[in-house]
């Protein structure tokens, strides 16, 4: 169908222009610059209705170009065979023919892939329709500073013209190398390969049919073969081939570089029209600073909301790593990085204290009862030493298996054996049946330890300090709290209560 159309175009128009007279070839030529745009508007349209609404758009926006540029050959056509003025250009077929370029303008240069930020778009289209009307005032005023229709005015637009399908086709080109998608590349891939047929075709026009005596009006239906070519591209069916990989940072610079373009677009032309037209210019002016100015106002206000998302989904993932998927209290890690941010000197005048909880007979209760049971008493245990502590900038943390951890901050050393008095007691004040317990209910055994931090070794030492107390506590006969005493720091000394493998798992590190 890609090819059909096309080749059924240029034998209509060969054959018209070989067989048939002036007479018949002129009115024909003109009817053919209708119908064909038309013809391929509805192709588009048609092309458009089977994509997610984004992309449905950018059809829609070819379509309506399209069909712009049909009721523009209409302005013509009445212009020359109806009122029989062919040496008159209509100021309102002129126009049309400048604001056809507005909807793919606006397509080419506004990010389409944005959802929930319509005022971005609300801009660019703006923008985009100030472009297309300051290019018809400069060209009309060009066009009516003389007398003729052949002297340097007219050549001057037709150069502004080819100006002009140039951009669009760089633009076309640029947004179809830069396609992520099957779809925005046979999108864009279509409206740059008519673009580049469109400006092959006009530039030839132009510069060698329509000045030249021997070639008529119906030589100018040739422009249709790129409508043929852009409607057989919109029938055929979407491509399966793979996308090639194109780099974020040529996919990032194309999006947000066309609305800057077509910004500064506008900002060229005006300064253009401001020589001839002074108010339409300095509007032109206006417009493009604003448009500029508000585009980036609201880039940095998306830029921000991305930005707080970020960090909040971030935050979110931290609370999901940093949280006990049993108990909902936070784990190792937490722990760790809040007991490193105290020795890194952040409250380096401090003397924490760290506690180890260990629940007693815990495998013994697992065996009895089984696992559930011993889930359910993890979470019960792990509540109970949460609403014991009084003071939010206390950390409570799973240690690993029946184990908890506390760190408390800043804590003189009568108040830490209060404290750990005060956790024991929460939980045996939980009844929960543990009949291989001497004392019938779940207790826990506590080892308190606590020292002024200045470094990575203290920290270390501070948690094997609380373990030592702890080891000492369950040897006592469990159910009751140890303090230590700071001891000396030895690496190199054996000690039973702590393996050289825990040892390296204190803070968390692997061995």
């Amino acid at each position: 169908m890609s090819l059909y159309l096309p080749i059924a175009f240029l034998s209509l128009q060969v054959v018209v222009l070989t067989f048939f007279p002036p007479s018949v070839t002129v009115p024909a030529a003109y009817i053919l610059m209708v119908i064909a745009p038309l013809l391929a508007a509805v192709a588009a349209f048609r092309r458009g209705r089977s994509h997610a609404p984004s992309i449905r758009s950018c059809w829609y926006a070819i379509s309506w170009s399209l069909a712009i540029w049909a009721v523009a050959a209409c302005g013509n056509l009445w212009q020359e065979m109806i009122l029989r003025r062919p040496d008159e250009v209509s100021r309102w077929a002129m126009l049309a023919f400048n604001l056809a370029v507005v909807p793919t303008t606006f397509m080419l240069a506004s990010d389409w892939q944005l959802r929930g930020r319509q005022l971005l778009r609300v801009v660019d289209a703006l923008v985009a329709l100030a472009l297309g009307y300051a290019y018809f005032q400069y060209t009309w005023r060009m066009i009516n500073a003389h007398a003729g229709l052949m002297d340097a005015g007219v050549i001057d637009v037709a150069w502004l013209l080819d100006l002009q399908n140039l951009y669009l086709s760089a633009a076309g080109c640029a947004r179809w190398y830069a396609a992520v998608d099957r779809d925005e590349r046979d999108l864009f891939r279509t409206y740059a390969v008519y673009k580049l047929l469109y400006l092959v075709i006009v530039f030839v026009n132009d510069h060698y049919f329509a000045p030249n005596p021997a070639f008529g009006p119906q030589y100018a239906t040739i422009v249709t073969l790129a409508f043929a070519v852009l409607g057989g591209f919109a029938l055929r069916a979407p491509s399966s081939s793979p996308v090639r990989s194109v780099t974020s940072v040529v996919v990032s610079a194309v999006r947000s570089g066309s609305p800057i373009l077509l910004a500064l677009a506008l900002l060229a032309a005006s300064l253009f029209l401001i020589r001839v037209d002074y108010p339409w210019g300095c509007a032109g002016i206006l417009i493009a600073v604003l448009g500029l100015g508000v585009r980036a106002t609201l880039t940095q206000v998306l830029q921000m909301e991305r930005g707080e998302a970020l960090q909040r989904e971030t935050s979110a993932l931290k609370t999901i790593a940093w949280t006990d998927a049993l108990t909902g209290i936070p784990n190792r890690l937490f722990f760790t990085e809040a007991l490193a941010r105290l020795w890194r000197g952040e409250r380096s005048r401090e003397r924490p204290a760290i506690l180890m909880v260990d629940i007693d007979h815990f495998k013994l209760l697992n065996d009895r009862y089984g696992h559930p049971a011993g889930d359910g008493c993890l979470q019960a245990v792990a509540q109970a030493l949460q609403h014991a502590l009084t003071r939010p900038d206390d950390v409570l943390a799973r240690y690993g298996g029946e184990e908890f951890i506390v760190l408390l901050r800043d804590n003189p050393e009568s108040a830490v054996r209060l404290v750990a008095e005060r956790l024991r007691a929460a939980v045996q004040s939980l009844g929960i049946g543990n009949l291989d317990s001497p004392d019938r209910v779940v207790t826990v055994s506590i080892g308190a330890a606590s020292a002024e931090l200045t470094d990575e070794n203290t920290a270390v030492r501070l948690v094997e300090s609380a373990d030592r107390a702890l080891y000492e506590a369950k040897c006592a006969g469990r159910n009751q709290v140890k303090l230590a005493t700071e001891p000396a720091y030895d690496p190199d000394a054996t000690d039973t209560s702590i393996t050289a493998r825990r040892r390296r798992l204190l803070l968390g590190r692997r061995p």
